[in-house]
């Protein structure tokens, strides 16, 4: 066993040494990573990912509401002609104005109020997902997170081909998922956390889960039915897209 004494000059080494401290992530260093993972460029994707994305800083919400602009939370470049944005405005520190703006080269760019579809304007972008089915054609899934805790988690599906673009959102969840499934793109299912009258956010839950089917101009939905087991949210929404 090393003795104090040995200790401490190992200590005093690592703080003096030049190399150790440039090695260290400076405040522009971070900066930097969180603008490079502004873009995704899943052009081509031929298999499903996910994605998660930096949310700002306290001090640039706090920014962004001082000038009443907007801020850029990802953008996803899914051919050569589509690029779909995401944007916050917020209004104060955990209230949110997002939308999706979607640009096709040669149409006018289309945007829709997330908020206003999934009646919840607090709501902030942290996992994007996609699932190709060839020929520029497929599914864009988002996940928003409100609440302190992230207790509600909403989902928007932007279903995208050649012929044009269609965003519809599902039911607003507690702790829940979305599962979506490759060789049946018009199905979906989401899980949702159950009332949980005692114990810490983290505690396992139980859930009931609701199988949904496209319908050409939105979602239908089964009424929630009870999933057997409890588990753990952050093992459902860590992240809240599952592709099977």
């Amino acid at each position: 066993m090393l003795s104090p004494k040995i200790l401490l000059a190992i200590l005093i080494f690592l703080i003096s040494d030049p190399c150790v401290l440039h090695s260290q992530p400076n405040v522009a260093e971070m900066r930097s990573a969180a603008a490079s993972n502004l873009t995704v460029d899943w052009t081509n994707q031929k298999v499903p990912a996910t994605h998660m994305f930096v949310r700002p800083s306290p001090n640039e919400y706090m920014n962004a509401i001082e000038k009443a602009k907007k801020v850029l939370r990802a953008r996803i470049v899914l051919d050569g002609s589509t690029t779909v944005e995401f944007y916050e405005r917020p209004k104060d520190i955990d209230f949110y104005n997002s939308t999706i703006v979607v640009n096709r080269r040669g149409e006018a760019s289309r945007s829709y109020n997330i908020g206003n579809l999934i009646k919840h304007q607090a709501l902030s972008l942290v996992h994007v997902g996609i699932v190709p089915s060839g020929d520029d054609a497929g599914m864009l899934i988002a996940e928003y997170e409100g609440g302190a805790v992230g207790a509600r988690v909403g989902f928007a599906i932007l279903r995208f081909s050649p012929a044009g673009v269609e965003l519809h959102t599902l039911p607003l969840t507690n702790f829940g998922k979305v599962v979506v499934f490759r060789g049946k793109p018009e199905q979906v299912e989401i899980w949702s956390a159950l009332p949980y009258p005692a114990g810490a956010d983290a505690d396992p839950r139980a859930y009931a889960t609701q199988a949904c089917r496209w319908q050409g101009d939105g979602y239908e939905c089964n009424p929630p039915k009870r999933h057997p087991g409890r588990f753990s949210p952050a093992a459902i929404d860590d992240p809240g897209i599952e592709i099977r």
